[in-house]
């Protein structure tokens, strides 16, 4: 039955319950292991939201879940404008980094969020996928799926795109054939 009597919770006190909920659910939501990797303090300043610095094309922030579970191995060279990753068996793939990679100019050497420095010539691992050129229009935009295209070798319409977490590339030592 309505009497018409108001036995409501004044605001301030929905708002402060309000506020206690999100703060658990946000709390228990996450765990430790779930959480991204610490920033580099000399590489955040240039965690920037463009997906393209001299020949790095990047993944936008923040850092994305893993996902992608191709194996990744190859040497690190600079054509123009392209850095590619130049497999054992001959191919050749333009690389989308991880959120947060830049380059050095001066030292010709893609710097990883962690600070880690690759130099060209320098063979890497990583963990990603292939897509076509067309897939980069989707995901990160025009300029580096044109930029993408410009650099792809022949009839291999593919780049890789590297897992966009903090770990996803590595320096390996390879055996390269004689």
């Amino acid at each position: 039955m309505i009497t018409g009597e108001y036995k409501g919770a004044s605001l301030g006190t929905l708002a402060v319950g309000l506020t206690l909920a999100v703060g658990l659910v946000v709390g228990l939501g996450v765990g430790d292991d779930e959480q991204p990797a610490p920033a580099s303090p000399t590489v955040d300043a240039a965690f920037l939201d463009d997906t393209i610095e001299g020949p790095v094309m990047r993944h936008l922030p923040p850092f994305d879940a893993a996902s992608d579970t191709a194996e990744i191995h190859g040497t690190l060279v600079l054509e123009g404008e392209c850095l590619l990753l130049v497999s054992l068996q001959g191919p050749r793939f333009p690389i989308v980094w991880p959120a947060g990679t830049t380059w050095d100019a001066e030292g010709q050497a893609v710097v990883l969020h962690s600070g880690e420095r690759v130099v060209i010539g320098s063979d890497i691992g990583g963990t990603g996928a292939y897509a076509d050129t067309e897939q980069l229009v989707e995901w990160l935009g025009d300029e580096v799926a044109a930029r993408a295209d410009s650099c792809v070798d022949g009839d291999i319409d593919e780049v890789i795109y590297l897992e966009n977490t903090p770990g996803a590339v590595r320096h390996v030592m390879m055996t390269h054939g004689s």
